[in-house]
């Protein structure tokens, strides 16, 4: 029997599929979002265990909404691995519930902390770069990129991204560094391997890409064509950053078992002739050999580096004895 779910919490379900939630960072919002609705809404006579195992089901629920989610999905890790010891003390189920929105307010203060924390500790290893490409859309990526002009005074510094077709994602990013006062060209998805190699508008210094999850090992999760991008910068030794936190590492599994999210065919071709094939990747893997650093909370990695320095600051993420 499928289980059913708060109807806001449904909404929120519906919103992050139809694509009207966007980002990992707006997606993990939305998930404990639904979880705060259903702690605010469901508690009482039920025990602790079954209040704490109702929440969880919620939040996979919402996490589990889209394939390349991991900062949702590393949220309920999280949760799981505190909730651990309320069964150990002695509190009612209404104590239980103010906890657990804790837990919830206490992962949602660890992302935004570690993206302030990416710009504080990285703007003035990068003020080198006067012009940088990137891919897509990542808040972010337009951060250190805000940053970055602040630190050099906006002089000789300029920023090239991609319009990112189907949906546009790309414009997004356009439009926050022109209200930034940022030197701004927007340019299709096809010129950007041109632009990388020297062929473009504007000389390129470097590839900024933000990214939807990444492995232990260091492979990437990100929007489709970031690989070709990557591999033009690797072509003419142009370096390429992958601007992350490092909650959206997938301590599980490998690159190769990543199943990524293919979208409607209609997202390319809503009236398309009868007896046409398509096939619409939102993401593709990036080898890690092709990606120069991480630039993290946790300073600039390299890829070999992110599950030591993960363990060390996120011990949760590999904790095999979670409650279920």
């Amino acid at each position: 029997m499928e289980k059913k779910f708060p109807k806001e919490v449904e909404q929120i379900k519906k919103d992050i599929t139809d694509l009207k939630v966007q980002g990992a960072t707006n997606v993990a919002i939305s998930t404990f979002e639904g979880m705060k609705i259903f702690l605010k809404s469901k508690w009482g006579n039920d025990s602790i265990k079954d209040l704490v195992k109702s929440c969880i089901e919620v939040g996979e629920y919402l996490a589990d909404a889209r394939n390349n989610e991991p900062l949702a999905r590393n949220g309920i890790l999280f949760i799981k691995e505190k909730s651990k010891n309320l069964f150990m003390e002695r509190i009612n189920v209404r104590e239980a519930q103010k906890r657990m929105l804790s837990f919830v307010d206490e992962y949602l203060d660890l992302i935004s902390t570690s993206k302030k924390l990416i710009i504080e500790k990285n703007v003035d290893k990068l003020i080198s770069f006067e012009n940088i490409l990137t891919h897509c859309h990542s808040s972010t990526v337009v951060s250190l990129l805000k940053g970055i002009a602040n630190e050099k005074k906006r002089d000789s510094f300029g920023v090239v991204c991609t319009e990112t077709r189907p949906r546009f994602q790309g414009r997004i990013t356009a439009k926050s560094l022109v209200d930034a006062r940022i030197e701004t060209v927007l340019i299709a998805d096809g010129a950007a391997e041109s632009f990388v190699i020297g062929r473009g508008s504007v000389p390129i210094d470097a590839v900024f890409m933000g990214c939807d999850q990444f492995t232990r090992d260091g492979y990437m999760v990100n929007k489709i064509g970031s690989w070709g991008i990557a591999m033009a910068a690797h072509y003419a030794g142009k370096p390429v950053y992958v601007v992350t936190s490092l909650l959206k590492m997938e301590s599980t599994i490998s690159a190769t078992e990543i199943e990524i999210e293919v979208r409607e065919d209609e997202e390319l071709w809503d009236d398309a002739p009868k007896g046409l094939d398509m096939f619409n990747p939102a993401f593709e893997i990036v080898d890690k050999s092709l990606i120069t650093g991480y630039i993290t909370e946790e300073g600039i990695l390299k890829p070999g580096d992110l599950e030591s320095v993960t363990r060390k600051k996120y011990s949760w993420l590999f904790e095999n004895n979670l409650t279920n």
